[in-house]
């Protein structure tokens, strides 16, 4: 069954010592750790070697750890260009660490194995200038017993932001939404990314390779920089022993450009040509990384190339597009202010790009809500922006302005409503003193009849003509009735009204129920007067029958 080729040995056999792996008779515990160990076979090559017969002569400084410190894996985690990675164990700590060697093989060009061993060396040294919580620790470089260098590194527990954007990526093309919150919490968590940028230019150091590769994101939101490999030291000698061997100037023609650093497309054209390095640099590499965190892609589409020639079409394409200097589009069209941050940040013009610290403040004031310095607001942003930054108070002036509107509307409802309340209680009131003034006008046409009909029993007892008496009766009799139907109108009106109050008013109520009262008397009042006008007609015949026997008996 094959091993695991990153786990660690943990039988504790010590690395042979240069004389056993020279020695072309290797004893056979040699041979059996020859068999596990890539680094201790290339020594063994290179002895076999005629222009290499001894260590490579490296300013090292005496005194150095060597690889018997640490348990190695027969194969690394991970191999870049320069270096290759091993997840080991420090035997005196127990700690697990992660050991950076130079790269090696058979397959590299000439003078490539020292180079490489050189930048092994010269990132110990930038490292050892640095102490960010967000930059990887280093914490010794060893010497091997043949002579070539290697970091002793903080092993950083997490996923590279490659990893969580690809993730995104293929959980938006699942369900087809977007991962926007998903990519503002990484924005946050990116801040610290360039709080170590800051840090680093503070001491004259550009990192040169900015790039989600390169950036590891822990479970609590932190996040680290690792790979300083192609790290700059500004007022560092290496200029001299790693610039010059890497680095071309810009060709005068313009057709010969050489990438000496960086990963496309994160570099800045400045980077491609190779000119100086620059904080610059990392500023434009880390803002194509913010485009890429909160867009989905970078400005440029590079995929990755199946061979060399696919490869450089892409790069020539790549090189050809940043000369181009081509407006890009905004990160996140719906935000103005994050889109003009990150649009700076990866300016083509080096000189208008914000610097490290500038980018810092313009991220944390985005993301707590106040003014970008470097944004041009209009009197509604500033006001929207205000809002967002100061939630409680916002919220408060609208509930006050919500309840002001309210009161205002239940005062016109309650005004109003008092209003026809006042209209209803004086429609009732006329309709009641209407009610009581054709109520004494039916009780006065009671009387009249009743003064009727005395007049008619008078004239029965005293014989007299009963006819002027009789139409007297009918008129007083026929306005009364005019004035028990006006007292009946004035009661269906009064009942009418009072309906209508009801609805609104108890005290209505009480007055349609006393005009219901007026109407029954006025009935009731009638019912008598009707009465009064059958006996009048009964007294009327009865004196007729009187005055006819009278006159029979004068004749006779």
């Amino acid at each position: 069954m094959e091993s695991d080729p990153t786990a660690m040995s943990l039988s504790g056999v010590k690395h042979p010592t240069l004389a056993e792996l020279k020695d072309p008779a290797h004893p056979a515990h040699v041979s059996e750790h020859l068999a596990s160990c890539s680094m201790c076979k290339s020594v063994v090559h290179a002895a076999n070697d005629d222009d290499a017969s001894g260590p490579i002569a490296l300013d090292l400084p005496k005194g150095l750890v060597s690889e018997n410190a640490f348990r190695w894996p027969a194969d690394p985690i991970a191999r870049g260009g320069m270096a290759q990675i091993f997840l080991g164990e420090d035997r005196r700590l127990g700690r697990t660490v992660i050991l950076k060697a130079p790269r090696e093989g058979d397959d590299l060009p000439a003078g490539m194995g020292e180079l490489f061993q050189r930048r092994v060396s010269a990132e110990a040294r930038v490292l050892a200038k640095l102490q960010h919580p967000s930059i990887v620790t280093i914490y010794e470089l060893g010497k091997a017993t043949v002579g070539w260098p290697f970091c002793v590194l903080e092993r950083v527990d997490g996923t590279s932001l490659r990893d969580r954007l690809e993730e995104l990526v293929e959980a938006e093309s699942k369900d087809g939404e977007p991962r926007t919150r998903e990519r503002l919490e990484l924005l946050s968590n990116l801040v610290a990314i360039a709080e170590a940028l800051a840090y680093a230019h503070e001491r004259r150091i550009v990192h040169r390779d900015c790039t989600p590769n390169n950036i590891i994101l822990g479970k609590r939101g932190e996040a680290t920089l690792i790979d300083w490999g192609i790290a700059r030291d500004l007022d560092g000698p290496g200029d001299g022993d790693i610039t010059g061997l890497t680095d071309q100037p810009p060709s005068m023609s313009g057709r010969m450009v050489t990438i000496s650093a960086g990963t496309p497309p994160y570099l800045p054209l400045e980077q491609s040509q190779g000119r100086a390095a620059d904080p610059s640099f990392d500023v434009y590499s880390f803002g194509i990384t913010l485009y890429e965190v909160v867009s989905g892609k970078p400005p440029f589409d590079w995929r990755a190339a199946e061979n060399q020639a696919e490869r450089e079409r892409q790069l020539t394409a790549f090189l050809e597009w940043l000369k181009r200097r081509e407006p890009t589009p905004p990160a996140m069209p719906q935000d103005p202010e994050l889109s003009g941050i990150i649009a700076r940040a990866m300016t083509p013009d080096a000189a208008q790009r914000f610097t490290a610290d500038e980018l810092v403040r313009a991220l944390k004031q985005y993301l707590t809500g106040d003014l970008v310095f470097s944004h041009r607001y209009s009197l509604t942003g500033r006001l929207a922006r205000w809002s967002r930054r100061n939630r409680a108070v916002t919220v408060a002036l609208g509930a006050l302005v919500v309840f002001a509107i309210a009161g205002a509307l239940v005062w016109a409802q309650l005004s109003r409503a008092a209003r026809e309340e006042a209209e209803l209680r004086a429609d009732a009131a006329a309709a009641k003193a209407y009610a009581s003034e054709r109520e004494r006008a039916a009780d006065e046409a009671m009387r009249e009849a009743d003064a009727a009909k005395a007049l008619a029993e008078q004239a029965q007892r005293e014989g007299r003509s009963s006819d002027e008496l009789r139409k007297d009766a009918e008129r007083k009799k026929r306005a009364a009735d005019a004035m028990r139907k006006d007292a009946q109108s004035a009661a269906n009106q009064a009942k009418g009204t009072a309906d209508e109050a009801v609805k609104k008013f108890r005290e209505a109520m009480k007055q349609k129920e006393e005009a219901e009262q007026v109407r029954n008397v006025a009935q009731a009042e009638r019912d008598l007067a009707r009465a009064a006008q059958g006996d009048a007609e009964r007294i009327r015949d009865a004196a007729r029958t009187a005055q006819a026997g009278a006159e029979r008996d004068r004749e006779a």
